[in-house]
């Protein structure tokens, strides 16, 4: 129980640390409650293309219904805030992990030493709770409703998840496909409506703008190209290769009932095409850890190395190359995990 305790008092002291300096819940604090603030103003949640607050990461970039999520926090203390989306996300981190089965405390201990899940609960943004979307896709993949909810629900807010439609379509999940679309569209086109469709035309714009202030510097393939010291078009190139090798193993496995690594392909994708990729995106990772080891043994313990780029934002040299250790631990998972079919029973894989 010694790992358990550890992991306890780190998570306990960097919340108590950032709530004392008062950064605890950056992303609500500092980006979605001004939005959600503008909403109720009656102006727009979107900052103009030459806005500084877009290059210090406070700026609101989100389609607009996480902002109705966030409303009521907008009456709080900003510390209430900080506690309470802080102790909200770790409880999601236990959700996620209990949803797929794993019951090993160990494994929780060392979820919560990850750097990812750390910067997740301390920035208190959109990671953790899209990496419960995922478990609940994967949970109940043969069903229709939940997974098309959570699908819906997870690409509209976050686009960069759309991977994971190769996998449902690759294994013949036409209906919850369908459904998550539907459902995406109808409550993005709601929330804009909402505010009187504001941003809306210029939201493209801002998405590119984003993208060419923050992907050379973050922990993307077009970080890692700019690390080396090499043009930004061989970054995007290695984006698109990794990840579209990512989705053509994901139709691969597919075709041979391989659910598992099929799905967890598309999650590999889904981080290999982002321009941009925070450290805090990599808690996805939990889930298909969680599917293949839910017992504990020492791949829980090989994320912890993401310490070594503990700068969760604006990467620089060294810090930028944690990928290659993800992608690593990908791998390990992919070729190890046996076979799990879409009736949900395992069978041997050849080594």
């Amino acid at each position: 129980m010694a790992l358990v305790f550890v992991a306890a008092a780190w998570m306990l002291g960097f919340v108590v640390m950032s709530l004392a300096i008062g950064q605890l819940g950056w992303d609500v604090r500092f980006a979605y409650l001004p939005a959600a603030d503008a909403v109720l103003d009656g102006r727009s949640p979107y900052p103009a293309l030459d806005d500084p607050i877009l290059l210090d990461q406070k700026g609101y970039v989100y389609p607009p219904q996480l902002l109705f999520l966030v409303l009521p926090l907008t009456w709080l203390p900003d510390a209430v805030v900080g506690a309470l989306v802080a102790g909200t996300l770790i409880a999601l981190v236990v959700l996620t992990l209990r949803m797929l089965g794993v019951t090993d405390p160990r494994c929780y201990a060392a979820a919560f030493l990850w750097m990812p899940t750390m910067s997740g609960v301390l920035l208190a943004n959109v990671s953790i709770p899209l990496a419960l979307a995922a478990a609940v896709v994967w949970k109940y993949r043969d069903e229709v409703w939940p997974p098309a909810v959570a699908l819906g629900l997870t690409v509209s807010a976050k686009l960069l998840f759309w991977p994971l439609f190769v996998w449902t379509l690759a294994t013949r999940r036409a209906r919850a496909t369908a459904w998550a679309i539907v459902l995406g569209l109808g409550v993005t086109l709601a929330a804009w409506a909402a505010i009187g469709f504001d941003g809306l035309t210029g939201y493209p714009d801002l998405l590119r703008r984003l993208s060419e202030l923050q992907s050379e510097n973050s922990y993307s393939f077009v970080g890692i190209a700019d690390a080396l010291g090499l043009p930004e078009w061989m970054g995007r190139a290695a984006m698109l290769l990794a990840g579209g090798t990512l989705l053509a193993w994901c139709v691969v496995f597919a075709r041979r009932g391989d659910d598992f690594r099929s799905f967890t392909a598309a999650l590999g994708a889904t981080l290999a095409l982002s321009p941009i990729v925070w450290l805090h995106y990599l808690v996805v990772l939990l889930v298909p850890m969680a599917i293949a080891r839910p017992r504990f043994s020492a791949l829980w313990l090989l994320p912890i190395l993401l310490w070594s780029s503990p700068k969760p934002g604006y990467a620089e040299g060294f810090q930028t190359f944690p990928p290659a250790i993800v992608a690593t631990i990908l791998l390990v998972v992919l070729l190890t995990r046996p076979r799990v079919t879409r009736a949900g029973r395992p069978a041997v894989t050849p080594a």
